[in-house]
């Protein structure tokens, strides 16, 4: 593993973006559709929610799916803030520590975004990088590049690599998938998460162990786990907060951690921190991998997330690859370059009207 110069611990950058002090005076979110090639039914409706305070914005994506969701989300973000008014523009200004602004009652993806914000918004607020705060100005990432179940992965690999792409997958199981498709899909190499998103059976398990046997095996089905060693196996799903974090090292399996399906960027970096001191303990951190996932973020969320894998799981497969858009061409790499030299937490402004 490459040395990162980073030069602080999860918890310690958890501590200190959480304690921002953060002003808000206005609460606004942005809603849109982004056409996927990859995403089901074409179009992907996302929201940003953008707070302001002292001339500067702060801006978190909300990942949720349906365009109803983002809709509710759009109606009641400013009571998501601890102190806020029904609209966010009723005069009051909040002002405290970041991580003490979000009601703990509401959906972790919606949490996540607000909180998200609120640590852009504190960053700009007290003009502080990641630079400043973790010693990198700038870190080089791998990630991997993940496609949907489909009847012929293989193909669709192959695809990926003529139009220029290099590196390795993450592929969606379909369980209908037989011994040849398997054995097709083995020969194309650099497949390095095969997730079954707990479906399939002990047999399609031991086929895919035997076949893969370097592969991490994301959500197998229940069951299905004495298959392979419990490293192979990693949580997704189940991996909504800390305490889940520490089952999954209990039971010597690797982590993928999601800042919406966890709450925030805050419960991420505690995640991380657990995994460090509690895996080097064990003696099990080597044996482990723990990286980043993405939820089909098209905003902000997606360099966010992009800049802690960066900091903290730079080697791992990180499910972070650049989304492209309907008919657009895939990047020929697999990995990148992020910044961390920049103000705020993603290190872009989108286009917002705040008049």
């Amino acid at each position: 593993m490459r040395e990162t110069g980073v030069t602080v611990s999860p918890a310690g950058l958890a501590d200190v973006l959480g304690a921002l002090r953060v002003c808000v005076t206005s609460v606004r979110v942005q809603q849109g559709l982004v056409s996927l090639d990859d995403y089901s039914g074409g179009g992907r409706p996302t929201s940003t929610v953008c707070l302001s305070g002292d001339g500067h914005v702060g801006f978190g994506e909300n990942v949720a799916f349906t365009a109803a969701e983002h809709a509710r989300f759009a109606a009641n973000a400013a009571g998501l803030l601890c102190g806020a008014g029904t609209d966010g523009t009723d005069g009051r200004t909040i002002v405290g520590r970041g991580d003490a602004r979000v009601r703990s009652d509401s959906p972790s993806n919606e949490r996540a975004a607000v909180e998200a914000a609120l640590i852009d918004l504190g960053m700009r607020q007290a003009s502080v990088t990641f630079a400043d705060l973790t010693g990198a100005t700038e870190q080089r990432f791998r990630f991997v590049r993940s496609f949907d179940a489909c009847a012929d992965p293989s193909a669709r690999v192959q695809q990926l690599r003529t139009l220029g792409y290099p590196g390795d997958f993450k592929i969606d199981v379909d369980p209908a998938w037989d011994g040849p498709t398997l054995k097709a899909l083995a020969a194309q190499g650099g497949i390095a998460i095969l997730d079954f998103k707990g479906r399939g059976d002990a047999a399609l398990v031991a086929a895919v162990v035997a076949l893969f046997p370097n592969t991490i095996l994301e959500d197998p089905p229940p069951g299905t786990g004495p298959a392979c060693t419990s490293n192979r196996i990693a949580r997704d799903v189940s991996i909504t907060d800390t305490r889940a974090v520490a089952v999954a090292l209990t039971h010597k399996e690797s982590i993928n951690l999601k800042a919406p399906r966890m709450g925030g960027p805050l419960t991420v970096l505690r995640g991380l921190e657990l995994i460090s001191r509690n895996g080097i303990n064990a003696g099990i951190a080597a044996d482990i991998t723990t990286y980043f996932g993405g939820m089909f973020e098209v905003g902000v969320g997606r360099p966010q997330a992009r800049q802690l894998a960066a900091l903290f799981t730079a080697d791992a497969p990180n499910d972070l690859a650049p989304i492209p858009s309907v008919g657009g061409e895939y990047a020929h790499a697999s990995d990148a370059l992020i910044r961390l030299d920049a103000p705020g937490f993603g290190s872009i402004s989108p286009r917002v009207d705040l008049q």
